[in-house]
């Protein structure tokens, strides 16, 4: 076996004594060979179309690993294209976001972790009240999947359920969570729901 084919499968973390057939390979590990396949002569720009698409969890975590280590073992731009967004946030240094095959927003991962803040979400016994007082106390609240959410810079989900504690509310859910890349981008490309 040619040593760069050898290379190149080792990189995609294929078995490189097997004897398979491609036919009797998973979805996943043909996805892996069709990159090793990209990778045969050293390309400096690689570009994925919908890497992810159609991969179970453990699939999806080792191609994370192959396309991460590629761009730092072999000094390769690698760009993705992809609507499994989440998968991005994982990996992804740059972001482009595209709306009818024009660059409408591009940013970098420390951009976007800088703008897109964390939120606090909760569920009380007495949503309305809740809502009303989280609206007197905090400058940007909003309701979003039977949750209230609270934007405001610095807030705690302790601060918050003691404020409501104090107020005699019960919380029943409280956590704190980050805006996704898929909320970012639907709120920059207009499709906010």
């Amino acid at each position: 076996m040619d040593e760069d084919v050898r290379r190149v499968l080792k990189t995609a973390c294929m078995d490189i004594n097997t004897t398979n057939k491609f036919k009797n390979y998973s979805y996943g590990m043909k996805k892996r060979i069709g990159l090793a396949m990209a990778l045969l002569g050293n390309p400096g720009i690689l570009i994925l179309d919908e890497p992810f698409y159609g991969l179970d969890m453990v699939e999806k975590h080792l191609m994370r690993e192959v396309i991460t280590d590629i761009a730092k073992t072999m000094k390769c731009t690698v760009i993705i294209t992809t609507n499994i967004l989440d998968e991005l946030e994982n990996i992804a240094t740059r972001y482009g976001i595209l709306r009818n095959g024009k660059m409408i927003y591009e940013l970098s991962s420390k951009q976007f972790d800088d703008i897109c803040p964390v939120y606090v979400s909760l569920k009380a016994a007495n949503m309305n009240y809740a809502s009303m007082l989280t609206r007197s106390k905090y400058k940007s609240v909003m309701e979003k999947d039977g949750y209230l959410r609270v934007y405001d810079s610095d807030v705690k989900p302790e601060v918050v359920a003691k404020f409501l504690y104090e107020k005699n509310v019960m919380v029943n859910d409280l956590f704190s969570s980050k805006i996704s890349l898929e909320e970012f981008y639907n709120k920059i490309s207009g499709e906010e729901t």
